[in-house]
């Protein structure tokens, strides 16, 4: 009887065993479950230890975000969480939504948008973030404020510019009646010189300012860029003589026409070449070259192509992205203007223009124009 007993107990203790097991298996494949979701999340999720300001744990999109691996995204310390807890413990609200920028090695310019809460855990508060990336929109409202920036800067350019206009005539003549009544042999035949020398370079600033805020219709026609290259190089011919620079000359000669406003073009290449021309201290090689490309904003069609590039000083690294903007120039004698004209005139176009550069080597600029599909 006794072993009979034994018997349904020992049973019964399997039984209990084997409801365990199965409790915890369940439990197992939860947590897998859950875990698979938090892994495969389409956003960012961090969970962040308050005051230390540690992660305890990421997904893996949270470590592709930040640029490093998981295992190191791990314990790493991210301080920019203690604004969201300063906003977490001020608010009565459970999740709050704010923005914070991080520096990582391998993204410098961060920008996650973060929607956090506090989560209990073994007797700790600690952080839960959602994050996404909002670096991408960030940049576009920049370039928007920039753009609109641009427009009200040539607005303002071009008021200043007309009110500057009469005053200077006048300043002009009257230094013109000085220095026609003041013998050469006179000190101040010099200094009369030297201001009208002054005048000039302000007449050509608000000249080239006022080209630049006008709005202008291209004359759209049949364009040969193998033919317009030589006739530009004429008109630049004095500049280029200054220097010792040798042009060297490589035209595909079975390119297409282009449309195009041949004038517009002209300056497009005016601009370029006395860019490389300055870029050369004392002697030089400008490489002008013309062919056939297919592709370009995306990847379709074809472009006529044109590449000038210079053996000059090269154009520094941070003035790389800056050299578009109106206004800027390294230049002592230089407006800013050209280049921002000059790419003005490609997007009428509905071309491109890049720019690669090296300080040890020079810099090269590539003008693409796109060819009518038959």
């Amino acid at each position: 009887m006794r072993g009979k007993k034994k018997d349904i107990e020992n049973i019964e203790n399997e039984s209990q065993i084997d409801k365990t097991q199965e409790y915890i298996n369940q439990l197992k494949s939860q947590l897998s479950w859950y875990k698979s979701f938090f892994d495969n999340a389409t956003d960012a999720v961090f969970i962040v230890q308050p005051e230390t300001w540690s992660v305890l744990d990421a997904n893996e999109y949270a470590a592709v975000l930040m640029g490093i691996s998981r295992s190191d995204l791990l314990g790493t310390n991210l301080p920019q969480f203690r604004r969201i807890f300063k906003l977490l413990k001020k608010t009565s609200s459970p999740i709050v939504l704010s923005e914070l920028s991080f520096e990582m090695p391998n993204n410098a310019n961060l920008m996650l948008e973060v929607s956090a809460r506090f989560v209990d855990y073994m007797g700790q508060k600690l952080i839960q973030a959602i994050a996404r990336d909002v670096s991408e929109q960030h940049e576009l409202t920049d370039r928007l404020v920039q753009a609109d920036k641009l427009v009200l800067l040539g607005q303002l350019s071009a008021g200043v510019a007309h009110e500057i206009r009469n005053p200077l005539a006048a300043v002009n003549l009257n230094l013109q009646i000085l220095s026609r009544n003041i013998p050469k042999d006179q000190p101040e035949a010099n200094y009369i010189k030297t201001a009208l020398q002054g005048v000039e370079r302000i007449s050509k600033i608000v000249e080239v300012t006022l080209n630049f805020s006008r709005p202008t219709v291209p004359d759209i026609q049949g364009v040969n860029i193998n033919s317009l290259i030589p006739i530009t190089l004429d008109l630049v011919a004095s500049v280029l003589k200054r220097k010792e620079i040798t042009v060297d000359l490589k035209l595909n000669e079975s390119l297409p026409n282009v449309p195009a406003d041949a004038k517009q073009l002209q300056q497009v290449f005016i601009n370029l070449i006395t860019n490389a021309s300055d870029a050369i201290k004392t002697k030089g090689t400008i490489s002008i070259k013309t062919y056939l490309e297919k592709g370009g904003k995306h990847g379709e069609g074809e472009y006529v192509s044109i590449s000038i590039s210079d053996t000059g000083i090269g154009i520094v690294p941070e003035d790389i992205q800056k050299i578009f903007n109106p206004f800027f120039t390294r230049k002592a004698e230089g407006t800013g203007l050209g280049l921002p004209i000059t790419q003005r005139i490609l997007h009428q176009h509905n071309g491109i223009i890049d720019v690669e550069s090296d300080i040890s080597k020079g810099t090269t600029f590539y003008v693409k124009l796109p060819v009518p599909k038959n």
